[in-house]
């Protein structure tokens, strides 16, 4: 039996139309201090101007502290208990990540600035390849056998990139162009889900949000190049 409980969208799936979901209970992480990460690894920038960006994420570390009973939930009453995993069970994770600003000199005063801001949820720990409502993950969820890394880009919800070019950020103040430029990137909040096995047979799925999530940042400067699609 499928069971969720937290307004949420995750890879493309509007929880509120498609599933009719309600709120999960609220998971906390016992400690502020979390190895998970993220990075830039591209920009690309097209003819227009404008800069799509892709890295990796990973939050294996928050995975390692679940396994270990130390990410805790908040029930209906206000009592709080730790997530315990049982045999066979399969944890994702899913965290927004394409949360960035690009920011490029133009001239010697002026800026080419652009700030994305992620509209829906995409794993960074990935141990079982179906959403919760049973959907297969699309071809561009990549990550790792182990779980994680996995990669992200620009993205907005709904946007196919299995069948469509890379996604494109404009910014108001001028066009970037390849070169030199500055990302800061944030990847912000946590959801949780556990799917549950009898054998081989999916018996059943418990999600958890964590608001504050593992916060992991990066800020780095590369250079975009340009996009030849």
């Amino acid at each position: 039996m499928f069971r969720t409980r937290r307004l949420a969208a995750l890879l493309g799936i509007a929880a509120t139309t498609a599933l009719g979901l309600v709120a999960p209970p609220m998971a906390t992480l016992a400690s502020a201090t979390s190895a998970d990460w993220v990075s830039v690894n591209q920009v690309l920038v097209n003819r227009l101007g404008g800069v799509s960006v892709s890295g990796q994420v990973s939050c294996a570390a928050t995975y390692e502290r679940i396994a270990a009973g130390s990410v805790q939930y908040q029930d209906d009453q206000g009592n709080w208990y730790p997530i315990e995993l049982q045999p066979g069970d399969k944890v994702n994770l899913a965290a927004n990540t394409d949360n960035y600003t690009v920011t490029q000199p133009s001239g010697r005063k002026a800026m080419i600035q652009v700030t994305h801001g992620s509209s829906r949820m995409n794993p960074c720990f990935l141990q079982y390849p179906f959403s919760p409502d049973g959907s297969p993950m699309p071809d561009w969820v990549q990550c790792a056998p182990e779980g994680a890394p996995c990669g992200w880009q620009t993205d907005e919800f709904g946007y196919d990139h299995d069948s469509l070019p890379p996604l494109f950020d404009y910014s108001p103040h001028g066009k970037f162009k390849a070169g030199l430029l500055s990302v800061r990137d944030q990847s912000i909040g946590l959801l949780v889900m556990v799917a549950h096995f009898s054998g081989d047979t999916l018996t059943g799925w418990d999600d958890y949000f964590v608001p504050e999530g593992s916060y992991s940042t990066v800020s780095t400067t590369l250079k975009a190049v340009n996009y030849r699609g």
